[in-house]
């Protein structure tokens, strides 16, 4: 049964009142006095709303606020169909960020001009990058597009906003060289147990074997394989000329694809160098996982690098940039030796070979001065006038 509603003023400002669907009786704010003066002018907006209480009638949820959408419908439907660390970033974003705007606005009323609102608070209320940004209206777009689908709106109220221009925060990201690292092999070269001291003075021995880190080390320069399909290297990967890379890991999860899915149809293959054959022969299990943890199971790099990594090699005089520098490392190591991008782009299995040059390559500053020498040395013309 249709419900018309009942107009009201109050406080300043016009409501309509009506029942949910539980029976409840409830008022909805429709708009200020001072907007609307008279109540003809408010009778449309009473109209509006009344006709999306009367088609949502027959959902069980049509009345739900976004928080609880959220947690008891928006959750269980994503994880049915997208990545585990997707839905990880999303429940981050909402979290962090945006339950604190949203959670308690019923999900059908929440209007573009409220969203605009929401994402303008909280740029005051932090700087955030314009990337974070875009994100958090990724985030907001994916929970309502699931409300339409749900049945509770009719329409997204989250494409047309703008997001704030944000900070610009551009992340210095680096690519070992080879003189590096072959300095990090040579930090854990021999067989003796690896020995860190930590902040406070104490003594950490690490139960990994020097041999394990430089065969970890390998990989990641020699074959630039991504943290996950580290982890996800299993002894079949291994087909004596190449690896074979199918499968990652995120967390304690095992995915049989890539981080881009550009493997999902046909596994990426990345050739093994003599040197990166020793490395792994040196380690090669009998069966299962190529590296392994202190309990068995898949090993934690992060774990590895905060624990081990970084410290040992500070003590020896030499700086950790992470795994992935390793990665950009032969990017760049390949770009310098006249590879072309195209060739570069195959070996990291980008999609995209703009990623590749933009994220990957990093020119040194001597490489660009003789480039624009060489520019200069041709018939370029000087101080012309442009008609």
């Amino acid at each position: 049964m249709s419900q018309s509603g009942y107009l009201y003023e109050a406080f300043g400002a016009w409501y309509v009142r009506y029942r949910e669907n539980n029976g409840k009786q409830v008022a909805h704010r429709l708009a200020s006095v001072k907007e609307y003066p008279r109540k003809s002018e408010v009778k449309e907006l009473k109209r509006e709303f009344m006709a999306q209480v009367n088609r949502t009638a027959d959902v069980p949820t049509a009345g739900s606020t976004v928080g609880e959408f959220v947690e008891g419908v928006y959750w269980t439907n994503i994880e049915k169909r997208l990545d585990p660390s997707t839905v990880s970033g999303y429940r981050k974003a909402w979290q962090k960020h945006l339950a604190h705007h949203l959670a308690d606005r019923r999900v059908r009323d929440v209007r573009p001009v409220d969203i605009q609102q929401i994402i303008n608070a909280i740029a005051e209320e932090t700087t955030l990058t314009k990337t974070t940004y875009r994100w958090l209206k990724v985030c907001m777009s994916a929970i309502f597009s699931e409300a339409v689908r749900c049945g509770l709106i009719l329409a997204n109220p989250v494409r047309s906003i703008l997001t704030p221009k944000g900070k610009r925060k551009r992340r210095k990201t680096y690519a070992y060289s080879l003189d590096e690292i072959q300095q990090h092999f040579a930090a854990f070269a021999g067989e003796a147990p690896i020995v860190v001291e930590k902040k406070d003075g104490t003594i950490y021995t690490a139960t990994i074997s020097r041999k394990m880190i430089r065969a970890l080390v390998g990989v990641a320069a020699y074959a630039a394989l991504r943290q996950g399909e580290v982890r996800g290297l299993m002894k079949d990967d291994d087909l004596g000329d190449v690896l074979v890379i199918s499968r990652t890991v995120w967390e304690t999860i095992l995915k049989d694809h890539t981080k881009t899915g550009e493997d999902d149809v046909e596994p990426g293959v990345v050739p093994i160098i003599p040197q990166l054959r020793d490395l792994l022969d040196s380690v090669k299990p009998e069966y299962g996982f190529f590296f392994v943890g202190q309990k068995g199971g898949i090993i934690d790099l992060e774990n590895l690098a905060a624990r081990t990594m970084k410290p040992y090699l500070q003590a020896h005089g030499l700086k950790w940039h992470g795994w992935h520098a390793y990665r950009r490392g032969l990017a760049t190591s390949l770009h310098d030796l006249g590879i072309d991008d195209i060739t570069i782009q195959a070996i990291l299995r980008h999609q995209d070979v703009a990623t590749t040059r933009r994220s990957y390559i990093k020119s040194l500053p001597k490489q660009s001065v003789e480039a624009m020498e060489q520019f200069s040395r041709l018939n370029v013309p000087r101080n012309v006038d442009v008609q």
